[in-house]
């Protein structure tokens, strides 16, 4: 992984903990099951769509008020400072309750996307206009994340991918190039010589 010179994290579940309670918000919203929440709230009448927007909005505030560190992200995200690796975040969140996780836990991160800024994730946009930002190739860059729509805008922004954070592999596990069950075996990977 030494080829590696910059990362772009998502945020939720990645660096801090989450809280949000999906299935209460799809209920709320009247959101199917199976259907990705964001893509449901695109697909809305205008008004409706304002009021889902609220209701998602309240939850992921409630939950930014509890996020905490994810264990061993802070070091790891230390070493990576010191050793001038190229950082972003990229969430699906908005930008005010991101902001809240954000300096709620001292991430020293500054290029954050948020997703009133871009299409959300799996949509490469994002990922793309930061390898761009950076001057980097996107082979140099890991996009690292918890959840399926990160190793999705990975892949199609032609980056490795990392998976974090699980107890047991889920099964979109196939879309990671590197899985480490937490940051402290990703941290082995990139630094130990």
């Amino acid at each position: 992984m030494k080829h590696i010179k910059g990362i772009i994290f998502d945020l939720d579940g990645t660096l801090v903990t989450s809280s949000l309670n999906f299935a209460a918000i799809r209920d709320e919203i009247g959101c199917p099951e199976h259907e990705d929440v964001l893509a449901f709230l695109g697909s809305l009448p205008e008004e409706q769509q304002q009021e889902a927007t609220d209701v998602i909005h309240r939850h992921e505030l409630l939950d930014a008020h509890t996020s905490d560190w994810m264990p061993r992200a802070r070091a790891f995200i230390e070493r990576c400072a010191a050793e001038k690796i190229a950082m972003a975040i990229v969430t699906r969140n908005s930008l005010f309750p991101t902001r809240i996780k954000v300096e709620r836990n001292a991430i020293p991160i500054q290029h954050i996307v948020t997703r009133e800024a871009s299409r959300p994730k799996p949509d490469p946009a994002a990922l793309l206009n930061i390898a761009d930002h950076f001057n980097l190739p996107t082979d140099a860059m890991l996009m690292v994340g918890d959840y399926k729509y990160d190793l999705q805008a990975g892949r199609n922004a032609g980056m490795p991918t990392c998976l974090i954070n699980f107890a047991r592999l889920p099964d979109y596990a196939h879309l990671a190039d590197y899985a480490f069950e937490h940051f402290g075996l990703l941290h082995q990977a990139m630094f130990q010589h």
